[in-house]
C-alpha cells in the first residue's frame, strides 16, 4: 500500500509539526505492507538535502516551488498510489491534488493539524470561507484525521457530511532520555508568534522572579515572518522595560541534541498558547522527563490525570502559581512528577508501540474505497 504526503515542509526541515510528526510515522509502518512518498517544498531546509533518501521505502522529494511543479510531481506520485494524506487544508495544492484524487479513485484523508480553530480561521478569514465552501461540497468522499477530541468536534461542526472520523493524536519517536542535571531554570520552545502568548510567559515570570531571584528563563524558537519578527522586537522590549534581561533569555533556533540537553536541564517547560492543535513541543519534554505547563487553549488535560505537570488557564497569574508550585516541589514529589511525565510520554506517544493505530487504519479507509 502506497501513501503520499504532499506537504510545505518535511524533516529535515523544522519548519513545523508535521515535518517530524509524518517522518516518525512514514519510517515506523511495516515495510512489508507498506510505503511512502512524501513530496514537500524546500521550505525551512538549511542545507541543499533535497536529494535525501529515506529508506528503501520511504523516500521525499523536495520542490524549491508550491505551484505546478510540485502538482506535477504529485500528480505523477499519486498514480501509483492508494492514499493521499494532506496535512493542510489551506495548502494551495491541496485543492486540485484532492480533485485529482477523487477522480483516480483514491483513498483521501485530510488532517485540518488546527486550521480549523478560530484563532486560525480569522486570519484571512474571506479567503479560508470561500477555500472551505469549495471543500464542502466533495466532504462525503473524504476521511477527516484529528490529532484531539476538541479538534474532532470542529471538524464535524465544519464539515458534518464528511465520509468518516478519526482521532489520533501524534506519536513521536522517543529520543534518548538525558540525566542532565536540572536547575531553576524554565524553557519555551516553538515559533516566536503572537499566538504562543510568549508575553503573558514574560509578565508570570516577572512575578516569580520577585521571590525568586535566581529563576531563568530561555526562549527556543525563531521569528521568520514579518509579523514575528515585530512581535520578538516587542518582546524584547518587555523584558528590557521589565528589567529582566538577565532573566529572561532568547537562544534563537536550536535543534536536535542540543535542544535535548535545555529541555533536559529545565524544571518545566511552558506552553502557554491561546491556540494549539497539539504542541508536539509537549512530547519532546516528556520524554526527558520534563514536566510541562500548558494552557488550558492547548489539547494536554492529562498532564493533570498523570501528574505530569499542569493544565490551567492561561493567565500570567495561573502560569506564576504552577511555576511556583513546582519550584516548591521537595525532591522526591519533583522527580516522582519527571518519573510520571516520561511514562506518560512512554505508553501513550511512542510511534514504535502505538504504529498499529495508524496501519489498520489505512487499511480500513482502503476498503472502503467505492469501487
Amino acid at each position: 500500500m502506497k501513501i503520499l504526503h504532499p506537504l510545505l515542509c518535511y524533516y529535515p526541515s523544522q519548519a513545523g509539526g508535521p515535518a517530524n510528526t509524518l517522518y516518525w510515522l512514514n519510517k515506523s509502518l511495516d515495510a512489508d505492507q507498506f510505503s511512502c512518498e512524501v513530496v514537500s517544498t524546500d521550505f525551512g531546509l538549511i542545507e541543499d538535502l533535497k536529494a535525501t533518501e529515506f529508506s528503501t521505502t520511504h523516500k521525499a522529494s523536495f520542490i524549491s516551488s508550491k505551484g505546478k511543479p510540485f502538482i506535477s510531481q504529485s500528480i505523477k506520485e499519486l498514480k501509483t498510489s492508494d492514499i493521499i494524506q494532506f496535512s493542510s487544508i489551506f495548502f494551495p495544492p491541496t485543492l486540485p491534488l484532492l480533485i485529482s484524487a477523487l477522480s483516480k479513485n483514491k483513498a483521501v484523508i485530510i488532517s485540518p493539524r488546527g486550521e480549523l480553530y478560530d484563532a486560525a480561521i480569522r486570519q484571512k478569514s474571506l479567503k479560508k470561507k470561500i477555500w472551505l465552501s469549495v471543500i464542502k461540497r466533495f466532504q462525503n468522499k473524504i476521511n477527516f484525521h484529528a490529532t484531539n477530541a476538541y479538534e474532532l468536534k470542529i471538524i464535524q461542526k465544519v464539515f458534518p457530511k464528511a465520509k468518516s472520523y478519526t482521532t489520533i493524536p501524534n506519536y513521536m519517536e522517543m529520543p534518548i532520555k538525558l540525566n542532565n542535571e536540572v536547575g531553576n531554570k524554565l524553557v519555551f520552545v516553538g515559533r516566536i508568534n503572537p499566538i504562543k502568548n510568549i508575553h503573558i510567559l514574560i509578565d508570570a515570570i516577572s512575578i516569580v522572579h520577585k521571590g525568586n531571584s535566581n529563576i531563568k528563563l530561555e526562549i527556543l524558537g525563531f521569528a521568520r515572518l514579518d509579523y514575528e519578527k515585530e512581535y520578538l522586537s516587542s518582546l524584547q522590549k518587555k523584558v528590557e522595560l521589565l528589567c529582566l534581561e538577565n532573566v529572561v533569555l532568547f537562544k534563537g533556533h536550536i535543534d536536535g541534541e542540543a535542544k535535548n540537553k535545555v529541555i533536559a536541564s529545565s524544571k518545566a517547560l511552558i506552553l502557554p498558547s491561546k491556540s494549539e492543535n497539539f504542541g508536539n513541543v509537549v512530547l519532546e519534554a516528556l520524554a526527558q522527563g520534563t514536566p510541562v505547563i500548558a494552557s488550558k487553549n492547548t489539547p494536554w488535560e492529562i498532564l493533570n490525570e498523570y501528574n505530569a505537570g499542569y493544565w490551567i488557564d492561561g493567565s500570567a497569574e495561573e502560569i506564576a502559581k504552577s511555576i511556583l508550585e513546582v519550584l516548591n516541589l521537595n525532591y522526591s514529589g519533583y522527580l516522582n512528577m519527571r518519573e510520571n511525565a516520561f511514562e506518560l510520554c512512554k505508553t501513550k506517544f511512542d510511534i514504535k508501540t502505538n504504529i498499529k493505530v495508524w496501519e489498520n487504519y489505512y487499511k480500513k479507509i482502503t476498503k472502503n474505497v467505492q469501487k
